[in-house]
């Protein structure tokens, strides 16, 4: 465990990047929950992650049927609805991405909310300092404070903040539950909560392969479903 009391940033900082720079893939089944004034439920899901760019769930209801399909890449997004046979494809860095998915993640946050990573941006924080036995780091991001929270022992961020310039949370995610495969680490549980429009999405893994090779991305989307690009 590293001394909260006589670690530089520097060293903290080489060794958060480099710990999470040691996940390459994962593949994993478990449940997700979505929480809103709009829609609530739950569904299983199996996932096949490759860092840092490419994301592939599929999701099932009850009783094995199929609901849906999402696929992320750097310039492409896929989002496929079976119940309504219907698949939406475009540009993940354009704001129709985050009209298709039921909560307000970018491309590269919901890719590192499958693998429980959340990156510490460039640049000295506002605040470093020991917090409850964990390093506490707040930066000024794009206009917000992007607080973090990491665990000496894990050298994780186990806590992800964002809160507006009225110190208002707009976004919270905890990771627990670590799995280890050598040096490489995810976490079992991942939940983002966003206070203000309450909203809350929970990803729960029950089995979870870390750094597996030979991934695969391969899908398919029925010919007759109705095709709309943004």
């Amino acid at each position: 465990m590293l001394d909260t009391k006589a670690t530089p940033l520097s060293m903290l900082r080489e060794l958060v990047v480099s710990r999470s720079a040691k996940l390459h893939s994962l593949e994993g089944s478990g449940a997700i929950s979505f929480d809103s004034p709009e829609l609530s439920g739950t569904a299983a899901f199996s996932s096949r992650l490759r860092m840092p760019d490419s994301l592939l769930v599929f999701l099932e209801g009850p009783f094995g049927i199929d609901v849906g399909t999402l696929f992320l890449s750097r310039d492409r997004y896929v989002v496929y609805n079976s119940m309504e046979n219907r698949v939406f494809t475009g540009n993940p860095s354009t704001s129709s991405f985050r009209s298709v998915i039921p909560f307000e993640l970018t491309y590269e946050q919901l890719l590192h909310a499958f693998a429980g990573i959340f990156t510490l941006p460039d640049g000295e924080p506002a605040v470093y300092e020991v917090r409850d036995g964990s390093f506490f780091l707040s930066f000024l991001c794009d206009g917000l404070t992007c607080e973090y929270q990491i665990d000496p022992d894990l050298l994780m961020v186990t806590e992800y903040r964002r809160r507006d310039t009225t110190g208002t949370l707009l976004l919270e995610a905890r990771c627990t539950s670590l799995t280890e495969n050598g040096e490489a680490a995810a976490p079992r549980k991942i939940v983002v909560k966003f206070p203000r429009d309450q909203r809350r999405v929970s990803i729960a893994y029950s089995r979870l392969a870390l750094n597996v090779s030979d991934i695969s991305f391969e899908f398919s989307i029925p010919k007759n479903a109705q095709t709309i690009v943004r």
